[in-house]
């Protein structure tokens, strides 16, 4: 999936991740998914791609 977001805006959705991430380890529910996003989203799109890409090949490894 692929849309278009400002610099200052994704920065706001990395930073709420990160906010949620705090919350969860605080209240004992520790979800390393809301993580790894904010660290993806804070690659360059190019290497962002290339995760995802790579994610996508290993769902369907597994379905198969």
């Amino acid at each position: 999936m692929n849309f278009e977001m400002s610099d200052d805006d994704l920065e706001l959705v990395i930073r709420a991740l990160e906010h949620y991430y705090a919350y969860k380890v605080a209240s004992k529910s520790e979800d390393q998914r809301y993580k790894e996003l904010a660290d993806r989203l804070k690659r360059k799109p190019t290497e962002r791609v290339g995760v995802a890409e790579a994610r996508q090949e290993r769902g369907k490894k597994r379905r198969a």
